[in-house]
């Protein structure tokens, strides 16, 4: 449109003048002219009452535009940014002219199930749409039979065997390193390998190549039940799985083994209860043991509080119609999230929500609050996180196995201050590497 009225504006007044630099500053002055007052009109709508999201507060700046969380996104500090607004705006914050993140526990069910994927997930153009990507809620549902069935706990004991075999071998390298190690690295190799081997014919061999490493092998296109996939369909679920789940297992590994690091009476406890239920190789880790022990249990739980998969919340959209969230009229065309990383540290929901505390999870628990309406690590409804039983097994299996093994401390020269400084989240965490120090058992 831009276009049009500039050289509508420069073909009128270079016909009536004939001078043609006359006619490009006044095209130039037309234009600025008239995007200028579409802004301003835009701008004006956003702020006035007459907008759907007018009721809720928020900062101007995020009432205007989208680039407003796009900053802090980019700055990695979008998980503490939120935070701040929820403790100064409430429970219901606009984040964006058609956006808002809501901190109510109570909100999560109803947003997760009645609203779904917002065109965020689509992200750029590709060639086929993978699970998590899918933004059409029957597709989703139709793809998702063979993948529920095939990530359910009961087919987990198909995975066993490489889990353990990749574990075992990661131990055995990690035997080998005399000085302190990135643990943060091997877990990410090592998670990256066990999904390689769940999701295609084998694994990348990341571990015994001691880097990332890229392999395409042949995607065994088998939806037990679903809809047949495309192959392109099929390689986008499988490359999906891999991202996905190393991802989340890798970044609560790390948080739990910085944590357990740091206190030596957590990793007795650990070893008490770990003694008491497997006194054999590691082939006898079966998930329904593993599943059992209360306190490893309290662990990995605790690092999926400290550190949530998805810091901000997953988006859900409603595309066409209004939906009923609790005492509100969410307007078509509005993207709500619930921010995981604000709710799982907020002292209404959990006391002492900024440390580390398994016992929170046990029964005899803390006194103070443990609201567990609020904590959705794995996310809830239509687009709840089909691989959380293998992660957990996968994420109960190797802290096991690492503490029956090795003593961890940090070195004298790690800034265990600067490690968590130096997280950020630009959707996905990164961080330092986390540096410890093993000693054999």
């Amino acid at each position: 449109m831009v276009s049009a009225i500039y050289a509508g504006v420069l073909g009128y007044v270079y016909n009536d003048t004939g001078r043609l630099i006359h006619a490009s500053l006044v095209s130039s002055a037309t234009v600025s002219a008239f995007v200028g007052a579409l802004f301003a009109s835009m701008a004006a709508y956003r702020l006035s009452p007459w907008h759907p999201l007018a009721r809720y507060p928020g900062p101007i700046p995020a009432k205007l535009t989208k680039w407003y969380m796009s900053v802090w996104i980019a700055k990695g500090n979008r998980h503490l940014k939120l935070q701040e607004l929820h403790r100064t705006y409430g429970s219901w914050v606009r984040i964006g002219p058609n956006e808002l993140s809501v901190d109510d526990p109570a909100a999560i069910r109803p947003v997760y199930s009645q609203m779904f994927r917002a065109p965020f997930y689509q992200g750029a153009p590709q060639d086929a749409d993978a699970l998590i990507t899918t933004i059409d809620k029957n597709e989703h549902a139709q793809r998702l039979v063979g993948w529920t069935k095939a990530f359910s706990a009961e087919s987990i004991k198909n995975y066993r065997s490489s889990a353990q075999a990749r574990t075992t071998q990661l131990l055995e390298i990690l035997a080998q390193k005399k000085d302190t190690v990135s643990l943060s690295q091997w877990i990410s190799l090592w998670a990256i390998d066990v999904m390689g081997d769940m999701s295609f014919s084998g694994g990348f061999e990341t571990m015994a190549a001691g880097k990332d490493t890229e392999g395409w092998m042949d995607v065994q296109n088998d939806t037990e039940g679903g809809v047949p996939l495309s192959k392109l369909q099929a390689h986008a679920d499988a490359s999906f799985i891999v991202l996905a789940g190393s991802d989340t297992v890798s970044e609560a590994m790390t948080a739990l083994v910085r944590y357990v690091t740091a206190d030596a009476k957590i990793q007795e406890h650990l070893r008490s209860e770990l003694a008491g239920a497997f006194d054999g190789p590691i082939e006898d880790m079966d998930y329904y043991t593993l599943s059992k022990l209360p306190y490893l249990d309290a662990c990995v739980q605790e690092a999926l509080r400290m550190v949530p998969p998805v810091a901000a919340g997953p988006p859900r959209w409603n595309k066409d119609t209004d939906t009923q969230i609790l005492n509100h009229v969410i307007p078509a065309g509005t993207t709500v999230a619930c921010p995981n990383y604000a709710m799982f540290h907020d002292p209404r929901n959990f006391v002492d929500p900024d440390s580390f505390r398994p016992e929170r999870w046990l029964k005899e628990g803390l006194a103070g609050p443990h609201n567990t309406e609020a904590y959705v690590p794995f996310c809830y409804g239509p687009g709840v996180c089909i691989g959380k039983p293998v992660a957990l097994y996968n994420m109960k299996l190797l802290t096991a196995s690492v503490i029956r093994s090795f003593d961890l401390s940090f070195p004298k020269d790690f800034s265990l201050t600067k490690f968590d400084a130096s997280y950020k989240e630009h959707n996905l965490w990164v961080h330092d590497e986390l540096l410890v120090s093993l000693k054999a058992l």
